[in-house]
């Protein structure tokens, strides 16, 4: 397991400060937010999302994913609660099971920064250089994951993005600028 980055891409509930920070204690450090080429799906069991690469459903709807980069600088003390919140048992096997309903792997994400949602919402931001970051994806093999492609409900998020948890991150990150902002004229 090694060459492991320590960049991560969460796009679900773990990137809401009050998961990450308050509930579960990582030591995320916010980096900036994101996309990556993928298509968001509710979850069969609880409120969260999860995504699939291209290519691996019906090729319709927008293609982007919107998330936020976080450093978790000691991964691996906190990679078996990671994976374990997941259910991937890579950091046990050492590899991605068939069995698991996520796999951790690696995705190409593009930082976007942008003053506003509302800035956000027209596609005013602006991209920066392309990293390589960990990120959890939905195993389109698992049952209950391949369940959401083949039923007649739609389960897709079209728009790429879960609106609450992200919209909660924006104003923690705005907030925490406004402090340092403060503090900087004092």
């Amino acid at each position: 397991m090694k060459n492991r980055s320590n960049l991560f891409f969460l796009y679900n509930e773990l990137m809401n400060p009050v998961v990450y920070h308050e509930l579960m204690h990582l030591p995320f450090e916010f980096i900036c937010f994101g996309t990556t080429d993928g298509r968001m799906y509710d979850h069969y069991y609880n409120h969260s999302t999860f995504i699939v690469p291209l290519g691996k459903q019906k090729k319709w709807g927008n293609s982007k994913v919107y998330g936020a980069l976080f450093l978790c600088k000691e991964f691996e003390f906190y990679a078996d609660l990671l994976d374990a919140y997941n259910a991937c048992s890579l950091t046990k096997l050492r590899r991605n099971h068939i069995k698991d309903i996520h796999h951790r792997e690696r995705v190409d994400v593009t930082p976007i920064y942008f003053d506003t949602l509302d800035d956000l919402s027209r596609l005013k931001y602006t991209e920066g250089v392309p990293l390589s970051a960990t990120t959890y994806i939905g195993n389109v093999n698992h049952p209950k994951i391949n369940q959401r492609f083949v039923t007649e409900k739609n389960y897709r998020i079209v728009d790429g993005i879960d609106k609450k948890n992200f919209t909660k991150l924006f104003r923690r990150v705005n907030e925490w600028i406004k402090i340092i902002l403060k503090d900087l004229k004092q």
